[in-house]
């Protein structure tokens, strides 16, 4: 008899592993280095698929109060470019979103470790073996990494060199500023970088800047000189953060982001790696979050339908492939000032151009993985716009 999978990180790509566990009878240990509800540098952007699992999971991020979001707008300088989204989304911060999800793999019987991290992973006589800074042990057939962006220093991703900087911050902005931002996602472009500006929950705004590592000491090296530079290349910007009250004590950061990274289908050892473990794609598709969904409950699914992690680290592969080519061409001409200008330019004159960004950078795809007959394939994805 199998033992059930540990699952290391409790996110949305690990409580929608334990989630779906939990649903078919099994009864995980979910391990969280956290103590309580924490915000996280990414994924306050829900997209329609990512709303759809979400919902699937037992989690409705309407109800929990998130923020319509019906338009993009591209920035860059002075010029701005504006579509209607081809889906509904919403914005709502991982905050609130985490701690939901949490409590509903809770009540389906995930069991809760929280407050713990990790020291120690590895393998020994065929089985993983892991021991947390408690001194807890387990020792199982299967493990779930569902780290985010942190790794753990035994089971580090392949970084590729460099990488860039997350930011984030939370603001009330004056009234009208947020009137103007009402229903919409912003993105300016800056030389190294980009920042997306969008309402969440509660009448906040949340901005998120990504960043080359040169460009961020280039201007000081802190958040207030990121945050004139970007202000000094945008009126708009400006304006918008004309007045705004910070809403945290510090920005919230973190480093060498592997934008682009995929896990490769290595031997079937068992470890399967969900949500940015699995996969990291550029925070300006915003699509992380559908991602990391999909990722846990598929890895869930495989799991529980015998297959092993190799042929799930194939399909996940190939699933995503297709939106991670295009999200890495996006991204890397989001970051160069050779091609800002440039595709605000044709954006601003072919609007259907940021739509069509957006419907290709989905998760979107019907994945098949050589199933058995009769029994529904554990990667299959129904995305459905609302």
């Amino acid at each position: 008899m199998r033992r059930e999978p540990l699952i290391i990180g409790a996110g949305p790509a690990g409580c929608a592993a334990a989630i779906t566990l939990a649903r078919a009878g099994q009864q995980p240990d979910l391990i969280e280095r956290t103590s309580g509800p924490t915000d996280k540098v990414c994924g306050d952007f829900l997209s329609a698929d990512t709303i759809q699992r979400l919902r699937a999971l037992g989690v409705d991020p309407a109800a929990l109060g998130g923020a319509v979001i019906r338009h993009v707008r591209l920035i860059h300088g002075e010029r701005v470019a504006e579509a209607v989204l081809p889906f509904p989304a919403l914005g709502l911060s991982r905050r609130v979103l985490d701690d939901a999800l949490l409590r509903r793999a809770q009540e389906a019987g995930a069991l809760l470790r929280s407050g713990r991290s990790v020291r120690r992973i590895g393998v020994e006589d065929g089985l993983w073996t892991a021991v947390d800074d408690r001194g807890a042990f387990w020792m199982t057939e299967t493990v779930f990494l569902a780290t985010g962006k942190h790794d753990l220093r035994d089971l580090p991703r392949a970084r590729p060199g460099g990488g860039a900087i997350g930011m984030k911050m939370y603001f009330s902005l004056r009234h009208d500023r947020m009137r103007e931002l009402d229903g919409a996602t912003e993105l300016t472009l800056f030389p190294g970088g980009y920042a997306g500006l969008q309402p969440v929950e509660d009448g906040r705004a949340v901005l998120c800047v990504a960043v080359r590592r040169l460009e961020f000491h280039a201007c000081g090296g802190g958040w207030g000189g990121l945050l004139a530079a970007i202000q000094a290349t945008s009126r708009r910007f400006a304006a918008m953060l004309e007045g705004a009250v910070p809403l945290l004590p510090r920005p919230l950061a973190v480093a060498g982001i592997p934008y682009g990274y995929q896990a490769p289908a290595e031997a079937a050892n068992g470890l399967f790696r969900l949500g940015d473990q699995a996969a990291v794609i550029p925070s300006l598709t915003g699509d992380g979050m559908a991602i990391a969904t999909h990722s846990g409950r598929a890895a869930a699914e495989a799991w529980l339908s015998g297959l092993d992690s190799a042929a799930y680290h194939r399909d996940l592969l190939r699933t995503l492939a297709p939106q991670m080519r295009l999200a890495g061409l996006l991204h890397h001409a989001g970051m160069s000032g050779l091609t800002q200008a440039a595709a605000t330019l044709a954006a601003s004159w072919f609007p259907g151009l940021l739509r069509q960004a957006a419907t290709h950078t989905r998760l979107r795809h019907r994945a098949v993985v050589g199933g058995v007959a009769g029994r529904p394939n554990p990667f299959e994805i129904a995305s459905r716009s609302e």
